[in-house]
């Protein structure tokens, strides 16, 4: 029986990766590093602002960390909520959860104080926890988080289905035994994700229901 769908944030629900690479590069910019390319960022994303911004320093540069850290939070924080895409089809699935009566909930690797707002401006009150990055717990694929959001629920492993579009979400699932869909719409690519061995992939998010459905 499914009673609650969690999902990953950036590329799942949200196209947020425009957002990532203008604030990542303006951080670039202010130290005369050169900007990356979209393509490269969709390798870059996946383990938190902090990882993005050391993949995106160039080699040897790695002293500017947190200098660059700090510009990027501060333009992201003032920038995020301008462009906010929800992935085609995203709202009819929620629709769909709500009217059969199963519950929704986000965990991402987006710090917590960037995703509670971007997720509070884009679906209101939809979803019953969202949780990001803090210093309580360690980062997905650490299964730690999820498995207090279980709790705090109050449902087992096997009640929930967790969606996201990395291999991060997948090794996530996979780590808290917990069944798992990964989303081929978002930020890697299919051929990719495959690798990695998925319970079970939706090419678009429309494609959840059905398999929602079956699995209930």
């Amino acid at each position: 029986m499914v009673k609650a769908v969690i999902f990953d944030l950036d590329g799942t629900l949200i196209d947020t990766i425009e957002g990532l690479v203008d604030a990542t590069n303006f951080a670039l910019e202010k130290f005369s590093f050169p900007k990356r390319s979209l393509e490269e960022y969709r390798t870059f994303v996946g383990n938190g602002v902090g990882r993005l911004v050391k993949r995106a320093l160039p080699e040897g540069k790695e002293e500017y960390f947190e200098a660059a850290l700090k510009v990027f939070e501060e333009n992201y924080f003032e920038t995020m909520l301008n462009k906010l895409p929800v992935y085609d089809g995203i709202y009819e699935v929620l629709d769909y959860l709500e009217k059969e009566g199963i519950r929704k909930a986000v965990h991402t690797n987006k710090l917590d104080k960037f995703a509670k707002p971007m997720v509070q401006k884009a679906f209101g009150d939809r979803f019953e926890i969202v949780l990001g990055e803090t210093e309580e717990f360690p980062r997905k694929p650490d299964p730690t988080a999820l498995f207090d959001m279980l709790k705090k629920m109050g449902l087992s492993k096997d009640e929930c289905i967790f969606v996201g579009d990395s291999s991060v979400d997948i090794e996530t699932a996979k780590n808290a035994q917990m069944r798992g869909i990964s989303a081929t719409w978002g930020f890697v690519k299919k051929e990719d994700l495959l690798k990695q061995n998925p319970d079970m992939t939706a090419d678009k998010p429309i494609d959840l229901i059905d398999i929602i459905a079956l699995e209930r």
